[in-house]
């Protein structure tokens, strides 16, 4: 119980530190690549090899972003790097960011149903796959560009929302696991 709950709690941190995106000037104060660290030892407290292996990879490939602007995809002309290349990275982290997401919550689920926690599984379910379809309609909109317009950015809001209702499921689970 008292590794779920710390472990639990290390991922829900780790979330949250790759959610929050403090930058000054082109620094990134808490870097993704520290978050995904947290949610990788969280994941190896749960005894989670396969999604701990996920973080690490992860933590590895995001660690650029500590160096690396992102272009700003309503002026690509203001970023003085290849914004192709940066958007085609950036969108790669979100593929990436989101399958993380949808085997850890996919792996809480089947934990909560085994312990008999069936209500908390079928609510996390129908919050990942609201998720899973907001974050899809966002990557796949962020490459069409400018055709969505203003559709993007209320699937965008939708898509933080929807993360923060994921972090508040992980938060339940760990009164439940």
């Amino acid at each position: 119980m008292y590794d779920t709950y710390r472990g639990l709690t290390k991922i829900l941190w780790g979330f949250l530190f790759v959610l929050i995106d403090i930058n000054i000037e082109y620094v990134d104060i808490i870097p993704d690549f520290v978050g995904y660290s947290m949610i990788a030892y969280g994941l190896m407290q749960l005894d989670f090899e396969k999604e701990r292996s996920w973080a690490v990879g992860i933590a590895i490939i995001s660690f650029p972003t500590f160096f690396i602007p992102k272009a700003n995809a309503a002026d690509p002309m203001s970023y003085n790097g290849d914004y192709f290349f940066n958007a085609l990275y950036y969108t790669g982290l979100g593929v990436l960011h989101l399958i993380l997401m949808y085997l850890i919550i996919s792996r809480l689920i089947k934990v909560a149903e085994s312990k008999g926690q069936f209500e908390v599984a079928q609510q996390a379910r129908t919050r990942l796959t609201m998720y899973v379809g907001v974050s899809i309609f966002v990557l796949v909109g962020f490459m069409v560009g400018e055709v969505l317009g203003f559709l993007l950015i209320i699937a965008l809001i939708f898509s933080i929302i929807m993360e923060i209702v994921l972090l508040v499921q992980i938060a339940q689970f760990r009164r439940v696991l």
